[in-house]
């Protein structure tokens, strides 16, 4: 029976819906390579209604369970005190295992990366180990949405990078930022983003709004709206401005399209900054509307198949949340993807839906106002384009696992 460790650099198992889109991907691709395989999950917060879900065990990692309990400390384990029955297990399982994959943007550098601390230090840590014991590892959907800057992280990159036996990774422009570090290619795969992949069971969607009470009006159609505020920087201030915008922008669309909103949360993380969760945003964009009689915000804790399946009953979606735009895209749902400051983050998968014009600027709210309406206007002609990239997309997405173990052969 083949054993493998699978994890996500500062992603997977925190209630991220486009991460949990892509372990989806991963696990259903090893299941069906490899019947039967065990599968170990290294989890901030093990989770046995999240093993349920994906079907895989869950081991505690590295990761303080609070952002408060990690302040000042280095990875969970490795303070003088901590227990260690964690690390014990973690390699017990990875030395056991025939593969280690690490997912998520393992060269992310929205927080410093130093010793034994951060995201890329997260995965350099778990190499290095796998390095001792003779356990292959692999990158899995690597992304990088900027350029690397910290001496700390490029090492981790050339590290990471340099010993996989392979790099999967979402886009051309992610290679690039890696390649300008002097990394090596031999071993990267441009796949597209993981997410575009996985199989949804099929959820009655109206049923899962039913349990909270939710009941869409007949006749009108819905806008389906997904935002989180850039947590990492700003604050709070600059946040609620940004949220009257976009809940100015709602109130025009619900006049002009006699229309209504539903609120659909990509995030739902509450053991960190109260902004990761996007209800706590969407909240206050739905108190702001002058039509929010007309709206309607998800608020249950939904598993990454529940929430995707919400998308079958929009029109159209706004959002400046990447994996929110893919599911809608997936659901054959027009969207208005609004980009932030991550400058490789929402054009490169437009352009890969070959819709590279469905992406704003939020500094620019008149051009974000004229990309929502024409996005109406165009939805016919959207949807037709769209369609034959995202089949692509679904199929070069599923290639990424046996890529990997086709390496690993």
């Amino acid at each position: 029976m083949k054993k493998f460790v699978v994890t996500g650099a500062s992603t997977y198992g925190v209630k991220n819906m486009g991460d949990d889109a892509m372990l989806a991907t991963m696990v259903q691709g090893l299941k069906a390579a490899h019947p039967g395989c065990d599968i170990s999950f290294l989890a901030r917060h093990p989770d046995a209604d999240y093993d349920r879900v994906f079907g895989f065990k869950s081991l505690k990692n590295l990761d303080h369970d609070t952002r408060e309990a990690a302040a000042g400390r280095i990875f969970w384990g490795m303070n003088p005190g901590d227990p260690d029955d964690h690390l014990k297990a973690m390699a017990r399982a990875i030395a056991e295992a025939d593969l280690l994959i690490i997912g998520g943007n393992s060269f992310m550098e929205l927080f410093p990366n130093g010793f034994l601390k951060g995201i890329s230090s997260y995965a350099a840590t778990l190499a290095t180990f796998a390095k001792f014991v003779g356990t292959p590892i692999a990158l899995f959907g690597a992304n990088v949405v900027d350029d690397i800057t910290q001496e700390t992280t490029q090492a981790h990159a050339r590290f990471l990078a340099g010993n996989a036996i392979a790099v999967t990774m979402r886009e051309e422009s992610g290679k690039n930022y890696l390649t300008d570090l002097g990394i090596g290619d031999r071993n990267m795969h441009v796949l597209g983003d993981p997410a575009f992949g996985f199989d949804c069971p099929k959820q009655d969607a109206r049923a899962i709004l039913a349990r909270e009470g939710i009941e869409l009006e007949e006749g009108r159609p819905v806008i389906g709206v997904g935002f989180r505020y850039e947590y990492w920087k700003g604050g709070d201030e600059e946040f609620l401005a940004i949220g009257r915008q976009v809940s100015a922008l709602l109130d025009e669309l619900v006049e002009s399209l006699c229309a209504q909103v539903l609120f659909v949360p990509n995030c739902t993380y509450t053991q960190s900054n109260k902004w990761q969760d996007d209800r706590v945003v969407h909240a206050g964009m739905m108190a702001d509307m002058k039509h929010r009689a007309h709206a309607r915000s998800v608020s249950q804790d939904l598993s990454v198949f529940e929430t995707f399946a919400l998308f079958s009953l929009l029109d159209m979606h706004v959002s400046n949340r990447r994996h929110s735009c893919i599911f809608a895209a997936m659901n054959q749902v027009p969207f208005a993807a609004l980009a932030g400051s991550l400058q490789g983050h929402m054009p490169p998968f437009a352009a890969d839906l070959g819709v590279p014009g469905q992406v704003a600027a939020m500094t620019d709210w008149p051009a974000v106002r004229a990309l929502a309406h024409k996005t109406w206007t165009d939805r016919d002609t959207l949807k037709a384009a769209m369609a034959p990239r995202v089949a692509h997309l679904r199929e070069t997405a599923r290639q990424h696992i046996p890529t990997i173990l086709g390496a690993l052969a």
